[in-house]
């Protein structure tokens, strides 16, 4: 019974995120603008990311929703991202990777309030 109840609520537990973040502007970060070298000063500069940080520092234990492109490269893609976020002060554990098969030339950074 347990397992059929886990596997029933899944998708809802899946969905849950992006439920929450419905109100929340949604940012984008393109493969183009990834691909040149970057630094911290660059990365800031960004106004997708910038407006993610400002958004994340009033949020006040909000968390930072990183839906990227699913497989290998989005994966690689959004861990240096999350890297980065976390050098710039964000701790790790508010940060969420969220792969979705809709993006493939772009990461979208949202903020998830807290509750």
């Amino acid at each position: 019974m347990l397992p059929n109840l886990r596997r029933a609520l899944f998708p809802y537990l899946m969905a849950a995120p992006m439920l929450a973040m419905a109100g929340e502007p949604v940012y984008s970060m393109s493969a183009d603008t990834w691909s040149r070298p970057r630094d911290a000063g660059s990365l800031v500069s960004e106004p997708a990311l910038r407006s993610t940080l400002s958004r994340y520092e009033s949020s006040r234990g909000g968390h930072i929703v990183l839906r990227h492109p699913s497989g290998e490269q989005g994966h690689l893609w959004v861990a240096e991202l999350q890297d980065w976020l976390v050098a710039l002060g964000v701790p790790s554990e508010h940060i969420q990777q969220a792969p979705t098969d809709d993006l493939e030339t772009h990461i979208e950074l949202t903020i998830n309030p807290s509750p």
